[in-house]
């Protein structure tokens, strides 16, 4: 008696179907996701994820929406870094010690 033919995959790569996906697919769905964190982004820069916030600044030449988008991805970036702070007022007050000092 022989026993059927199972096929075995890999392990960690995920399926698509009945098969494991290939590079491109996988690529392509990272970039979805990178994507739909970006959007996700708008409105919540503070808590938006570092990729998502740099997604958002190359977007500031696009159109006047994206360009304050990217003004609040910027000023948040720059509250987590601690070289931009914002008063209570909206006011936006850059730290000096935050710059390397130029003799």
């Amino acid at each position: 008696m022989t026993d059927p033919l199972v096929t075995v995959t890999k392990p960690g790569r995920p399926l698509q179907g009945k098969r494991p996906m290939t590079s491109s697919e996988r690529k392509r769905a990272q970039r979805m996701r990178d994507r739909r964190k970006a959007i996700e982004a708008i409105g919540h820069e503070a808590d938006a994820p570092l990729r998502a916030l740099l997604d958002l600044l190359g977007r500031v030449e696009d159109s006047e929406p994206a360009r304050h988008c990217a003004r609040r991805a910027w000023l948040a970036f720059g509250q987590r870094y601690g070289f931009v702070t914002v008063t209570p007022s909206g006011d936006v007050i850059e730290n000096q010690t935050a710059w390397p000092h130029q003799d």
